[in-house]
């Protein structure tokens, strides 16, 4: 089957795939909406003939499916953008027997649309967090979009065929490249294998709708930060993962949840339960946007996006002392946004 037959198939199938999410919210869920890619996609292909199309040889394999020697990875988001952070570059269990990939991408906020693409020319940036991966962006047909493999004199086929160090040493030299005046580069080494340089910034010099992001993902990541004040070391693991994630060093955590600053102008009472309620709306989009891997590595278990925020709930009344997490937090059912002000700990405080 030559290239071009391939991408009549994918053409088909997100004309279909496009019909799918304008007509309502059923495949909107991660898993239901890769579910139908390749579901569509096998039936398009039994249209066209000669093709065999299943998923790869893992659930958790790159890419998702295959089909004839050709790849797809199927992506989506649940809110109005085109761009994605995928998957990690030293891509561990690729399926081999596939040469060529492509994405499937549904953008599943604001009007609903599913875009295909070359894997390698959709891949723009490489996000350096807890493990290096690449940053897909969809809308390749603007002036200012550029490859990836473009910046760093590489083309995909040979860097997917490198060693870990060898990837590594071209994702530093474009790093490098990206820094600006003042900036440095952080060496992290990653359980013995290749370093990885980041690029660290202040917290208190973030703009306050970043400071929110960082809040609510470590909230809900962090659920023992609702125990007792005589709970030792209860905020310990957070600025770690700030670090590690976000490339950014916060010196005072715990004000980040406690202090009076961030609960609001109101003083006494409970200011973590008052801070908590602020960033309801930002700790919904992180249940949806923060990928599996970090719940299994600090919740040390796999959660639906559907469960996560009534498991924190679950994990939160467990620890709390004095007063029920799940008395006050998320109990309505049109919290979509944060009642965050932006209004964040001057830089003396944080």
């Amino acid at each position: 089957m030559i290239q071009g037959d391939f991408e009549t198939v994918l053409d088909l199938a997100v004309e279909r795939l496009n019909k799918d999410v304008s007509a309502g919210k059923k495949y909107f869920k991660p898993l239901d909406f890769q579910d139908r890619v390749l579901k569509v996609l096998q039936e398009v292909a039994r249209s066209v003939g000669g093709i065999d199309i299943g998923p790869t040889f893992h659930p958790h394999a790159f890419p998702d499916i295959r089909a004839n020697g050709y790849g797809v990875e199927v992506k989506s988001v649940a809110n109005d953008s085109w761009l994605s952070v995928g998957n990690s570059i030293f891509e561990g269990m690729r399926d081999r027997d596939v040469k060529d990939i492509y994405v499937i991408f549904g953008k599943l906020g604001g009007m609903p649309a599913v875009k295909w693409g070359r894997y390698e020319e959709t891949i723009t940036h490489v996000r350096i967090s807890h493990a290096p991966r690449f940053v897909l962006e969809m809308e390749t047909d603007t002036a200012s979009h550029v490859p990836l493999f473009s910046k760093m004199n590489i083309s995909y086929e040979d860097f997917s065929k490198l060693g870990a160090i060898e990837k590594m040493a071209h994702v530093r030299d474009y790093s490098r490249k990206r820094l600006k005046p003042g900036e440095t580069l952080w060496w992290l080494e990653e359980d013995g294998g290749p370093g990885i340089e980041l690029k660290v910034e202040l917290y208190m010099r973030l703009p306050p709708e970043r400071k929110l992001q960082i809040r609510a993902e470590a909230a809900l990541l962090f659920p023992g930060i609702v125990a007792g004040s005589r709970v030792r070391n209860k905020y310990e693991g957070v600025p770690f993962f700030i670090l590690k994630y976000h490339n950014v060093y916060c010196p005072q955590t715990r004000d980040l949840f406690s202090a009076g600053s961030v609960a609001g102008k109101e003083r006494g009472g409970n200011y973590l339960l008052r801070s908590l309620e602020r960033i309801q709306g930002a700790m919904r989009q992180a249940a949806i946007d923060l990928p599996d891997d970090l719940f299994l590595e600090y919740w040390e278990e796999g959660v639906p996006v559907a469960d996560r925020i009534p498991r924190w709930l679950e994990k939160a009344d467990s620890l709390a002392k004095d007063w029920v997490p799940s008395d006050h937090l998320f109990t309505g059912l049109d919290e979509d946004a944060s009642s965050e002000e932006f209004d964040d700990p001057a830089p003396q405080d944080v």
